[in-house]
């Protein structure tokens, strides 16, 4: 018999990953396609404890306190760059504003950034770590911590899960 406990256990494909960002400057990183359960997938997501780059790779540090390192000759297929082109604004002092003036910022579409404003860019690590000097003006730092924007739990189609399960 078919219950929503079967249902709910279920295992299926699912693509996982991560967004972490510094400032303006985006760092999507695929984990993997895992075959497992949906909440097992937001589990493997949330493993995920920072992301630190360096002038020639990445370390990925789990909350168990493992690691890896990327690099551009290992997992470069993994992860990709963004940054945003929408201009910058001065920033503002909030507790300068009213709490009315505090709310119209908040809806303010000039302060927003939206999909539209990121640009893939086709960097290598080395690339992204000398854009962020020069972005931020911070030649002599030897690295750049990334904080977790988003994570993300992509099922597989029953269709390619086929295709994938007849290539291997």
């Amino acid at each position: 018999m078919y219950t929503s406990n079967k249902a709910k256990n279920q295992r299926h494909s699912f693509v996982v990953g991560v967004e972490y960002a510094h400032e303006d400057f985006f760092l999507e990183l695929e984990l993997g396609t895992f075959r497992t359960t949906s909440l097992h997938a937001q589990r493997i997501a949330n493993s995920v404890n920072s992301i630190v780059l360096l002038k020639d790779h990445m370390v990925v540090i789990f909350k168990n306190a493992e690691s890896i390192t990327i690099n551009d000759d290992f997992l470069k297929q993994a992860y990709k760059f963004r940054v945003c082109i929408k201009p910058k604004l001065l920033p503002l002092e909030l507790s300068a504003l009213s709490h009315r003036e505090r709310e119209e910022f908040i809806r303010n579409q000039a302060y927003i950034v939206t999909e539209e404003d990121m640009k893939e860019v086709n960097w290598d690590i080395k690339t992204a770590f000398q854009y962020l000097q020069q972005q931020y003006d911070a030649r002599d730092q030897a690295y750049f911590p990334f904080s977790l924007s988003s994570s993300y739990v992509i099922p597989v189609s029953t269709h390619e899960q086929q295709e994938v399960h007849h290539a291997t």
